[in-house]
């Protein structure tokens, strides 16, 4: 079911401000997905929120019911699944799947409803009697996706969506990145590369050297690949992939709204501000890393000279 750019002719819960507070005022916008496998099939978990007393009330009264849209676009797979709970779980086949799975969950009304009321209706239907049918939407959470070409369970594993390339232009003296590929390509000139491939000498020397390249090469390739995603979300690369699916992670979600929905920013330098920050969330805070790497074991001064 399609529901961008769309205008019903009744009011639903996360269309425009048809009915207030909103989802996005709520913090109910998006919904959680969680996804477990196993050698033959994909277990999902759907957690939907709801803060709306009027829809709540029609949900309890058997008047309406949760629901999620399941559908793969490269194996014409498509799914319906409904719960009278906010969450709820079902299995998908592996065998019916290529590329990502699509959500798109709903409240969707189970009969017929007679004089909708909802305490938080726009005004402009003041004086309207609203009859909902049987499948009309009462609400409607934003889309989402969840690859399935990334090992979610390595997706936190900077060489799983990034990679380090020698720069074959002879005149380039510079670092530059490459997102055209599958991974994000780090292009670095002949003689950064010498010494990107040189070998740590010990255990001590590896982890420095990880800490420090975390904390200058790859924040950097990240934060530009972040400033570009809008150009590349709807890319099947892997690393579109890897950074969609992190930002869509519940700790992270809210800071990145704006990126995920290419949503107009009044201040181009708050964008920029906001990729910074994200990447060094998505990369656990590297500067923290390197600065306790770099700090002296012991807190203490030397001797004070003072005046006899």
């Amino acid at each position: 079911m399609k529901i961008e750019n769309v205008s019903l002719p009744y009011p639903v819960l996360g269309i425009s401000d048809d009915i207030r507070p909103t989802l996005e005022e709520t913090g109910c916008a998006n919904p959680e997905i969680i996804i477990k496998e196993d050698e033959t099939n994909f277990d999902v978990l759907v957690v939907l929120q709801l803060k709306n007393e009027g829809v709540l009330n029609y949900i309890q009264e058997d008047f309406a019911e949760f629901s999620v849209e399941v559908s793969c676009h490269s194996t014409m797979y498509r799914k319906c699944v409904t719960s009278a709970k906010p969450e709820f779980n079902f299995i998908v086949e592996k065998n019916l799947l290529n590329g990502k799975l699509e959500f798109e969950c709903f409240v969707i009304a189970k009969k017929d409803i007679h004089d909708y009321k909802n305490d938080g209706l726009n005004p402009d239907y003041d004086g309207h009697i609203i009859n909902l049918h049987k499948g009309d939407l009462l609400v409607a959470y934003r889309k989402c996706s969840i690859p399935l070409n990334l090992d979610l369970r390595n997706v936190r594993n900077l060489k799983s969506f990034m990679t380090v390339q020698k720069n074959n232009r002879t005149n380039e003296n510079s670092v530059t990145y490459d997102l055209d590929s599958p991974k994000i390509q780090i292009l670095l000139p002949e003689e950064m590369m010498n010494e990107y491939n040189k070998k740590s000498s010990s255990s001590i020397e590896k982890e420095k050297r990880k800490i420090i390249l975390k904390s200058s090469l790859y924040v950097q390739a990240l934060t530009y690949a972040l400033l570009n995603y809008s150009k590349y979300k709807d890319k099947d690369y892997m690393w579109v992939n890897a950074l969609n699916y992190r930002m869509n992670e519940p700790d992270i979600r809210d800071i990145c709204s704006d990126i995920i929905n290419d949503e107009p920013n009044n201040h181009e330098s708050q964008n920029i501000d906001d990729s910074f920050k994200l990447a060094h969330m998505m990369l656990n805070q590297p500067y923290l890393g390197m600065l306790k790497y770099i700090s002296a074991d012991e807190n203490h001064v030397g001797n004070i000279l003072t005046e006899d």
